[in-house]
């Protein structure tokens, strides 16, 4: 999908709250995580102990027949009514979502659309 997503390295700080500020991602992208588990208590014999990832994101399908499937635009927000949204309804740009976008959404990608002929032949 063509837009701008997230540049390499250090996104921890999108990591830490739910806002939206998201980490944009694409196919074959990595998102690693780790934490200190030696501070958590001990198990008693025979215990185990279990940890959930909480994730609050969107996720974009690139099926033809959802909106926009060929490109990244529009950031999804979490009050937003439907997506795709439309006029009045827009990203809500404040400062500090203009900083993230501008130190974090640096990596753009174009990706060409096939012409229709690709998968169906010339007529």
């Amino acid at each position: 999908m063509t837009g701008h997503y997230t540049r390499e390295g250090n996104v921890l700080e999108l990591l830490s709250q739910s806002d939206d500020m998201f980490v944009i991602s694409r196919p074959g992208d990595e998102l690693r995580i780790s934490f200190d588990a030696t501070r958590l208590p001990f198990l008693a014999a025979g215990w185990k102990r279990t940890f959930l990832l909480y994730a609050n994101g969107f996720s974009k399908e690139m099926d033809i027949n959802s909106a926009s499937p060929d490109q990244v635009a529009p950031l999804p927000f979490h009050r937003m009514t439907k997506y795709p949204y439309t006029r009045p309804e827009n990203y809500p740009m404040t400062a500090a979502r203009r900083a993230y976008i501008e130190k974090y959404n640096t990596r753009f990608v174009k990706s060409q659309v096939p012409a229709i002929e690709t998968y169906y032949g010339h007529r």
